[in-house]
């Protein structure tokens, strides 16, 4: 089964983190030094559900980079913004885990056929960070030693407060945890699973992948900061704030992919990259075969159920405005397609399957636009597929100009500086439609809701 690599080089490194951290935050005091806040002394119990709602207009900076880890430059960068800026901080871990079951008392609420696991997005904080950005009802239980799941999760497992989570760690063992809380997607930004470090480091999820900071002065002064130390603008690396606009080639995380596009079992191919799915999810969301998508561009593919009509409906008008040229019909049937079940090329040792997995994405041209070059699909054709409920991979951190990926929901309305391909105001690729040049409503809880959500491994 897949799951993180307990790493002890990894562990070192964070540490190592943790003390230069420590001594930049000097004049933070215990907001920045990974300190249990106090008032959390209180007595184990498994809290009853609830909705925790962090502080009203608390802003938050996500900073990551490609790869895996954080690198030890971008960390020490951020840090330094983040106090220069009078800021809280904490590092944080993101990573997917395996599950082979949610139990009650005796009986099995959900269980992985023998030798499958489900997978699961999990995100790591110190309980610092918790508090304010999560609310006191989450780190409270956090620090009683439950764990907390997001709703839509919970939901697709039928799962309680209460339950029990049997996990695969990155030794083999099984590690048990009880459900303390069910708590809003959107409070919780985006994981599954939500943990304490002392908790990922028991299943071997040592990986520092992030940098999170709140409470600064201004964004103004933040924004300086992070210009100041060279972080912004950096192609390497992603700043994402809770205020800024929407972006359309933002993904959805992998609750909210389960949700649209079905929950399966896995197992790990003997190549350690591949991976095999339970039939019955193969039978319920996918094609016999491979199927042509469009008339007017014959792509043939097996994609996922639920976004075929969208799919064939963006080739068919790229084909309407005598766009059918831009895409490489036989490329994208020798090399492309959508259903690939294996684990995303660039997350490494945090075993994120590809949602190529779910047949959720479609590669095409991908001579032009191979993955980490720059990249070249033709901007209209990107927009249309927007408006048809696809993101595009060219704005990904590490740019993969070849992938559209499914989301649910039209993109091609938001107006945001995207560095390939933005938005046009007034227009859809060539097909008129409405742009709008501020945010959408609820953009700042949309960017919340997905702060903690893969940071862009769930692509590829």
């Amino acid at each position: 089964m897949k799951t993180v690599n307990r790493d002890h080089p990894q562990r070192k490194r964070v540490l190592a983190l943790a003390v230069v951290g420590a001594v930049l935050a000097t004049s933070l005091g215990a907001a920045a030094a990974g300190d249990v806040l106090p008032s959390l002394s209180t007595a184990a119990d498994v809290t009853a559900q609830a909705s925790p709602v962090p502080a009203s207009g608390l802003d938050v900076v996500n900073i990551y980079n490609r790869g895996t880890a954080l690198a030890d430059d971008v960390a020490a960068a951020a840090v330094a913004a983040a106090t220069a800026s009078r800021a809280a901080w904490a590092f944080g871990r993101g990573s997917s885990i395996s599950m082979i079951a949610v139990r009650r008392g005796g009986a099995a609420v959900q269980q992985a056929p023998g030798g499958f696991s489900y997978p699961m997005s999990l995100s790591a904080l110190p309980l610092n960070a918790i508090g304010p950005l999560m609310g006191r009802d989450v780190a409270r239980v956090l620090a009683n030693g439950f764990i907390v799941m997001g709703r839509t999760t919970a939901g697709l497992r039928g799962a309680q407060v209460g339950d029990n989570v049997d996990l695969i760690a990155a030794d083999g063992a099984v590690v048990t945890f009880t459900i303390g809380l069910l708590a809003d997607d959107a409070v919780i930004g985006g994981t599954e699973i939500l943990v304490t470090p002392e908790q990922a480091d028991a299943l071997g999820a040592t990986t520092v992948t992030r940098i999170l900071a709140w409470g600064f002065d201004s964004r103004d002064a933040m924004n300086q900061q992070l210009a100041a130390v060279g972080l912004d603008p950096r192609v390497d690396v992603r700043i994402r704030r809770s205020w800024d606009p929407f972006d359309p080639d933002s993904q959805i995380g992998m609750a909210e992919t389960k949700a649209k596009l079905g929950e399966f079992a896995f197992r790990v191919q003997a190549n350690g990259a591949d991976a095999s799915l339970t039939g019955d999810w193969e039978a319920g969301h996918l094609p016999p075969d491979r199927q042509v998508l469009s008339a007017a561009i014959p792509i043939k593919a097996r994609c996922n159920l639920a976004i075929t009509a969208d799919l064939s409906a963006a080739l068919d008008e790229v084909a309407a405005v005598g766009l059918g040229g831009a895409i490489d019909v036989g490329n994208a049937n020798t090399f492309g397609g959508c259903f690939y079940p294996r684990f995303n090329r660039l997350s490494g040792n945090l075993g994120i399957l590809s949602r190529h997995t779910w047949a959720q994405a479609l590669d095409t041209n991908t001579t032009s636009n191979p993955q980490g070059g720059t990249p070249h699909m033709n901007c209209d054709v990107v927009r249309i597929f927007r408006k048809h409920n696809f993101v595009w991979g060219g704005n990904f951190l590490t740019p993969d100009g070849m992938h559209f990926e499914w989301v649910g929901t039209r993109r091609d309305q938001y107006l945001y500086p995207s560095r390939y391909c933005p938005n046009v105001p007034g227009a859809t690729g060539r097909a008129t439609g409405p742009s709008t040049s501020v945010a959408p409503t609820g953009a700042m809880s949309l960017n919340r809701a997905t702060m903690l959500a893969d940071d862009g491994f769930g692509s590829d």
